[in-house]
């Protein structure tokens, strides 16, 4: 639950650090180049079914784990998932990742002759499949259910920029055809994905292994003991029989 408040601070922040970018360079006017149907689906449709799939069916520990060690749910009351350390960083990570988002393809469009629309629609594009595969990046125990529902809602974005873009009578009529079929639209696509989780990614890897906290660690100890298990399942079984 902890993770799942921070994420959605930081997945709402993401896409409105992105308009503000854009703000800047038009005159503080309330024009945008992010279409209204593409703004309504990332918060309604594209990321928040993800996180309400990965609220539901993620879990930390098993049962087992939880109920041999009690103390591990110490966390909770020192707040260790939850507090303002947290929330500073995944702000400042929301920033990074509206930066690599918008200027990249800004900055490599600038002297051509796209226009606002594609570049929202590469925008849009860019910060969906940013926080999923963040959103993927943490998730713990997967299912096919939250595969479908991570790697669904980046397909269904793309399918939504062009229906919405394939309609005369919508701005931005046209526009994603313009820029995905040239090379660089798929470069830039890449860039901003890489240069946009590098803060997470290290920070995932060395809090993982360098600060592991309770629960890391007896996350650790359920893999070790489930490929024990799994390696030596006569000795599970003998265990059982004993019990």
């Amino acid at each position: 639950m902890s993770y799942m408040i921070l994420y959605n601070f930081y997945r709402n922040a993401t896409f409105v650090f992105v308009l503000f970018w854009y703000v800047l360079y038009t005159g503080y006017t309330l024009s945008t180049a992010i279409n209204e149907w593409s703004s309504v689906l990332y918060s309604v449709v594209v990321t928040s079914a993800p996180t309400v799939i990965v609220a539901i069916l993620d879990k930390d520990l098993s049962r087992r784990t939880l109920l041999k060690y009690p103390q591990l749910y110490g966390a909770g009351q020192r707040e260790e998932s939850y507090n303002l350390r947290l929330f500073i960083f995944i702000m400042v990570d929301s920033v990074w990742q509206s930066v690599a988002v918008f200027f990249i393809p800004y900055l490599a469009y600038k002297n051509s002759a796209i226009d606002s629309a594609s570049l929202g629609d590469l925008w849009t594009l860019c910060v969906v499949i940013l926080v999923n595969i963040h959103l993927a990046m943490d998730v713990i125990r997967w299912t096919w259910i939250t595969h479908a529902a991570i790697w669904g809602s980046i397909v269904a974005t793309w399918i939504c920029v062009i229906i919405i873009d394939s309609i005369p009578t919508l701005p931005g009529f046209w526009a994603i055809y313009e820029v995905m079929g040239t090379a660089l639209f798929w470069a830039l696509l890449l860039a901003v994905i890489v240069v946009g989780m590098i803060p997470h990614f290290a920070a995932k890897a060395i809090r993982e292994h360098f600060m592991p906290n309770d629960i890391q660690i007896a996350r650790e100890m359920e893999k070790s003991r489930d490929s024990r298990d799994a390696n030596h399942p006569e000795v599970q079984m003998s265990t059982s029989t004993r019990a």
